[in-house]
Parts: C-alpha cells; structure tokens; sequence
C-alpha cells in the first residue's frame, strides 16, 4: 500500500508529552490505551489528511528536538578502538575499551598529555592523540549525534509493523536500559484502533536475514525514552581468577574485535563477520576446533553438540542464543563474565558488548567444555 508521510516540529510540551513513557515491570508492546492529551495532535493530523482515499494507510512522524553538546566533549580519534587506563600511563591497568566516533567528556588534562575523560559509565585516561578535542570535538559531536530510544519498560517488543493487530509480527523482545537508534522517532498509523505513537528503529542483523543492511522494527513510544546520544565506552571487568586458561583466551581474544564489521555470511577476524561467524572465529582463533558445530545460531542451539546451561551457572565463553517470542533462535552472542555478551549487533556498531539479557535470551549452551 502506498504510505504517505508528514513531518511537523513539536513544542517543548509536545516532546515531553511522547517521551516520558511510565515505567512498568511486566512485558508491554503498547497494547494500553494511552497518549491522553495527544488527541488534540491526532485530530489535526486527521483533518490534514481528509482527502485521502478513505481506508489508505497513512503514517506521519511527530517528533523533533535538539541536542545539547558540552564545550569539553572529546570524540574517539581511532581506526578501531583504543584503550581506556586507571591512570595517566600505559603502565596502568586497561578499565576500558574506547570504540572509534565514541563520545566523551574531558575532565582534565595532563602535563603528559593525557585525557582524563567520563564516557558512559567509565572514568580514565586516554592519550589526547586519540582525541578530537576542542572545535573539532564539538563538530564530530554534532556530526554523530544520533536519536536514540531508550527502553523504560521491564520488557517491551519490537515488531515488524506499527500495531498490535496481530503477535506475528513480533520480532524480538528488548528489556528495561537497552538502546535503539531510531530511524523515524514517533510514527502514527491511522489504521492503529488506539492511535498508538511508534518509533522506528534498527535492531539486530540474523543469521535469518541474508543481507548486511540495516534491519528494522517498531516500538511503542509509550515505553521508551527518545533523545541524542553518542556511542560510549565499553566497560572492562576482570575475569575470575577461577576460570579456566582456554575460557580466559576467548574472552581476551573477543575483546580485540570490538567494532569490527558486520558483514553478512562472514567469518573473518579482519574482513567481518556475522553473529555466529564471529563466534566460530574467536573459538578457531584460540585453538577450539569447531567442525562440530553448525554454521547457523539456529542449528548451533538445536546441535546435540554440547550442554544447554542456565543463566546462573553460565561461563565465559559459553555461548548465548536470542530470537523471536516464538521460540526461533536468530541470534548469539559469547559469554564474557559480569552478566555481559560480546556479540556482532549489526552494520550500524558492529562486534560490541552488551548487557547479557539486553534481549530475551533462548537457550545458553556451553560447548567449550565438549569440542576443546
């Protein structure tokens, strides 16, 4: 069907008014009535489009606002990433991963020329070589800002289409703290019973999917937050001197490739890779022999190969299945220790960590122990 779009800049109310979804602790895909003071919007909206051929669907964007960049911002300067210090000096221990276009702000600077930066939830230094500092800070800063939808709700779904007319378009589940780049920031279809505001946004590529283009989905604006953000640093926790020498080596070797390309069908350590290629990589790069595991996330969970673990008794290196609220597995990522998973999200940010249950997690399955 033909989709018709308008775009119209919202007052200071406005925004507050889509933005600030309540916080709940049960699963939400807008399916409550809500947007109580938007009618006003939705009528306008209706009355502008009165001449259209009546049961068109048609979608309109809501939404606008702007960012706010600090003067002290600092903007990655690398080809890939860099390494965040506890102190002043490379004889310090490494607390972070810095990836290239991420954002900081300096706190202070250092005779030695070292950057005292905060990024995301990560305070230490960094050489100023592998800053962009002062005006040309400010103008990556706005250069890369980017709108972002922040998950309020305990769980929420992401669905191909803007509604809830049917649980088939589902795609994934997300949870409370996770965040997604938004392509269209507040899409309104007509055809939707409760008028319900959606937000367009990228979501993970799949081994499902057989291209490494940018993948879509919808959520309702009732549960996320959305504003500009910037890619920040990765925080580095330390493994357990409890674990073993072979897990250590995948987690350290997994590390080096944060950032690196999604490329669909890939395997390569240097050229990309998809989600179950990077982990068949960094196995294969510390010695794992892997010609027992399938190809595919969705064949790796359903092997016989290996021992299906919970959460709980999960290790470093395990591997940590995704996929839609139907139970087909599309995606997954490696254990790392901290309840995180370093996983190839996607084109957009690549090889990257995230926290361990950012999406419902299907299956986690230790084959380490079973292949090495």
């Amino acid at each position: 069907m033909k989709r018709m779009w308008k775009r119209a800049v919202l007052t200071a109310a406005a925004i507050s008014l889509i933005s600030g979804a309540p916080a709940v602790s049960a699963r939400a895909d807008g399916d409550s009535s809500g947007l109580a003071g938007f009618s006003f919007l939705f009528d306008q909206y209706l009355m502008s489009e009165s001449e259209e051929e009546s049961g068109e669907e048609s979608s309109t964007t809501l939404f606008s606002t702007d960012v706010s960049i600090p003067e002290n911002v600092a903007i990655a300067n690398v080809v890939d990433s860099c390494n965040i210090r506890a102190g002043a000096g490379t004889n310090y221990d490494i607390i972070g991963i810095f990836p290239k276009n991420a954002y900081a702000v300096v706190l202070d600077v250092t005779e030695s020329g070292w950057a005292h930066i905060k990024s995301g939830s990560v305070t230490g230094y960094i050489k100023t070589d592998y800053l962009f500092l002062g005006d040309e800070g400010y103008a990556k800063a706005c250069e890369l800002a980017h709108l972002t939808a922040t998950v309020t709700a305990g769980t929420v779904n992401v669905r191909t289409e803007p509604s809830t007319e049917s649980d088939d378009t589902i795609i994934m589940e997300v949870t409370r703290g996770e965040q997604l780049e938004v392509v269209e920031d507040a899409i309104l279809n007509k055809n939707d019973e409760k008028a319900q505001l959606w937000v367009k946004v990228i979501v993970d590529s799949t081994d499902m999917t057989e291209t490494d283009e940018d993948s879509y989905g919808y959520i309702s604006s009732q549960f996320v937050n959305v504003g500009y953000d910037w890619k920040t640093a990765v925080k580095i926790d330390p493994i357990s001197a409890s674990v073993s020498a072979i897990r250590r080596k995948v987690i350290s070797e997994a590390k080096k490739y944060i950032g690196l390309k999604y490329v669909w069908g890939g395997t390569s350590l240097t050229k990309g890779a998809d989600c179950s290629g990077f982990c068949l990589a960094i196995y294969r790069a510390c010695g794992i022999s892997t010609k027992k595991l399938p190809r595919t996330s969705y064949d790796m969970a359903a092997s016989s190969v290996g021992k299906t673990v919970s959460l709980a008794n999960a290790k470093p290196g395990d591997l940590v299945f995704y996929g839609d609220t139907r139970g087909n597995v599309n995606h997954v990522g490696i254990y790392i220790g901290n309840n995180q998973v370093i996983h190839e999200s996607g084109r957009k940010d690549g090889c990257k960590i995230s926290r361990v249950n950012y999406r419902t997690i299907l299956k986690i399955k230790n084959f380490i122990d079973y292949i090495y």
